[in-house]
């Protein structure tokens, strides 16, 4: 029988035929920055564990944008996985999505990303493509258009379902003239309206729908103007073995619902959870964790979520961890012990700051026990980019 280790190779190595969209790059003005290696290989089983079960094989160009020097955003999962029809690679059309919009693009507000840029470009055989463009919140982006063209009355084109789930998942795709509504259809049977928005000079419309994470979509419904169908598009939700997978070790509270534990799955995975929903996680062994793509060390893991602050420091005489903002205010946390033989101390808090901390930037700084700095980690304001 196949090992969920071999299981997960398996389907990488074919993921990887598709393999240009996770190429990361340092983003244009940012020299020098690195990209944290264990969630890039994440990002890759995520994003292969997607194409499983999903609609459209993409090619990519990534620019991974970390705040400072280190991995606190690729951390938090910047990419978002686009779902794959299985199309060959040799179906591919690479450097499509540099090619220009037929019409204007379609920005959508996603509260998880930041952004997403919708639009069509023209193929080199003369057919519609599909393209999206991910602006994350951290200052990342990744763009990519869809190998397969666009055809039918109407098609479901990506989404940014991910694990650890964001609290809200946009879903998106094409819809032809005759399309005047569209619902998504979840696993219990209700639907849920979207929108149906025609960018000017666009050759068709883009309908998009919002829904809680929670949320198992299964399908997308297409109805005309008279409220009949027109179309219908399948989807299968993204499953991971994160989702299900036992504790192996003794869970660590931190205060205010956050706590943390260890699981192997099959990879040694430190998961976090709020109030028991699952809101990050990072691969723990020594090879993958707060290292860059150079293997070298980074002083600290950041994650963010609903004014809470938390993460992983390498450094072990780091006592205390502070928020510093450019106003001047601070959030400061006590580190904790790692109870799992890690090598790694823990910490977390509320920094009480409203909207999005990553647009005007902030520093994390180490202290050890008599309050002397250790290490200070920029990131960058991502607003303007």
């Amino acid at each position: 029988m196949m090992t969920e280790d071999e299981r997960v190779e398996g389907l990488l190595r074919s993921t990887l035929r598709h393999a240009a969209e996770d190429a990361p790059q340092s983003p244009a003005g940012l020299p020098g920055r690195v990209v944290a290696r264990s969630r890039g290989r994440r990002r890759d089983r995520m994003r292969m564990l997607a194409a499983v079960g999903g609609a459209a094989a993409a090619v990519a160009v990534v620019t991974t944008g970390l705040g400072g020097g280190g991995g606190g955003d690729v951390a938090t999962g910047v990419l978002r996985p686009v779902p794959s029809a299985g199309v060959h690679a040799s179906d591919r059309e690479i450097g499509l999505e540099g090619k220009p919009p037929l019409g204007d693009r379609l920005v959508v507000d996603d509260p998880a990303l930041g952004a997403v840029e919708l639009w069509y470009a023209r193929r080199s055989d003369g057919a519609l493509a599909f393209c999206r463009l991910y602006r994350n919140r951290t200052g990342g982006s990744s763009s990519s258009c869809n190998a397969g063209p666009v055809s039918g009355d109407a098609s479901f084109e990506g989404t940014t379902e991910s694990w650890p789930p964001p609290e809200e998942t946009l879903y998106f795709g094409a819809a032809g003239d005759q399309v005047a509504g569209v619902n998504a259809v979840s696993a219990t049977g209700q639907r849920t309206p979207g929108q149906i928005t025609r960018p000017a000079g666009a050759p068709r419309a883009i309908w998009t729908v919002t829904l809680p994470a929670s949320t198992r979509v299964t399908g997308f419904e297409f109805t005309d103007a008279r409220g009949l169908t027109v179309a219908t598009a399948t989807h299968t939700p993204l499953t991971v073995p994160e989702a299900t997978a036992e504790p192996v070790g003794t869970v660590l509270r931190l205060g205010g619902g956050l706590s943390a534990n260890v699981f192997d799955v099959p990879d040694r995975t430190l998961i976090w959870r709020l109030d028991g929903d699952p809101v990050a996680a990072d691969l723990v062994r020594a090879k993958d964790l707060l290292r860059d793509l150079g293997g070298g060390r980074i002083p600290v893991l950041l994650h963010e979520r609903e004014r809470r602050w938390f993460g992983v420091v390498a450094d072990l005489r780091t006592t205390e961890v502070e928020l510093v903002f450019p106003d001047g205010r601070r959030a400061a946390a006590t580190t904790r012990k790692d109870p799992w033989g890690i090598g790694v101390r823990l910490f977390a808090g509320r920094h009480g700051r409203d909207g999005d901390i990553y647009g005007k930037g902030f520093e994390v700084v180490g202290y050890d026990a008599a309050g002397r700095e250790l290490w200070r980690e920029p990131y960058a304001p991502t607003v303007g980019r």
